[in-house]
């Protein structure tokens, strides 16, 4: 029944116009969706249910926020390098990400119950080494070998040394070690960045390095060379006399340049080894 107020009768017919007009408005089209060309990915045939601490089975254990270490470092602090699977020699394959965003491939050897000293070994091709970074392993040492790439430079100097420091090597005993282009990166890389307690050079080229050795004094250095190598030679000379601190220059015969020292004087890894426990004695 409709009140006989006249102010009531004429709300009551606005409402009852507004519903009508609600029950007549049309419902818009849907608008298509996007369909993929291409296959999408497939639900997984077994959801995993396990606690969120819990990896799913069959995972790559140690990669990315799931490793302990990774996820235990402040926020953009830099990743120790994640294992990409173990090699032959005993050593793991891992990663290092590059300030540009590039994924740097090198081999660590580690214990990973106890801090040791570290040894960043770079040169050009890191299987030149041979069995080197596994003798440092057995001689007390967490070795990380990386290879150069072009235009890397300092900036993956850096990030190589983060990474082995931020993993499990004692960041208070570091030495690198760098055979040709690798030992100009050493003692370029190593007069910048103060973590690298001594550095080895196997047959330095780049001429510009004697300027640097002002910024690296007067931390230890030693260098190894074969006297046929004339340019490897003079350079390191100049380097031996402009550095002051404890220094040793060790010119060998016929023992070829970089890496290959090793392979052709065994004695070389010798030297290097007892130089490397000599300066980063805990």
């Amino acid at each position: 029944m409709i009140p006989s107020n006249p102010r009531w009768t004429s709300i009551t017919l606005c409402v009852l116009l507004a519903v009508l007009a609600a029950c007549a408005v049309e419902v818009p089209t849907p608008t298509p969706t996007h369909t993929f060309t291409g296959p999408t990915t497939a639900p997984s045939p077994q959801p995993f249910s396990g606690p969120p601490t819990e990896p799913p089975p069959n995972s790559v254990s140690g990669i990315g926020q799931n490793e302990p270490t990774a996820a235990s470092l402040p926020n953009n602090a830099a990743l120790p390098p994640l294992p990409l699977g173990t090699q032959e020699s005993g050593g793991e394959r891992v990663e290092v990400t590059a300030g540009d965003g590039a994924l740097l491939v090198g081999d660590l050897y580690q214990n990973r119950e106890v801090r040791q000293p570290g040894v960043l070994l770079l040169a050009t091709d890191r299987s030149s080494w041979g069995s080197f970074p596994a003798q440092l392993y057995e001689a007390g040492f967490t070795v990380l070998s990386m290879e150069l790439r072009e235009g890397g430079g300092l900036a993956d100097f850096t990030v190589m040394m983060e990474a082995l420091t931020s993993g499990t090597a004692d960041p208070a005993h570091i030495g690198v070690v760098g055979a040709g282009a690798g030992a100009d990166l050493t003692l370029t890389g190593c007069s910048v960045v103060l973590a690298c307690d001594t550095a080895v050079l196997l047959s330095p080229l780049d001429t510009g390095l004697v300027d640097n050795v002002t910024r690296f004094n007067p931390r230890p250095l030693f260098q190894i060379v074969s006297e046929e190598d004339a340019e490897s030679y003079d350079l390191a000379v100049q380097i031996d006399a402009a550095a002051n601190g404890d220094k040793l220059f060790q010119p060998l015969q016929n023992a070829g340049r970089g890496t290959a020292m090793l392979t052709n004087r065994p004695d070389v890894a010798t030297l290097v080894i007892d130089w490397l426990q000599r300066q980063l004695a805990s």
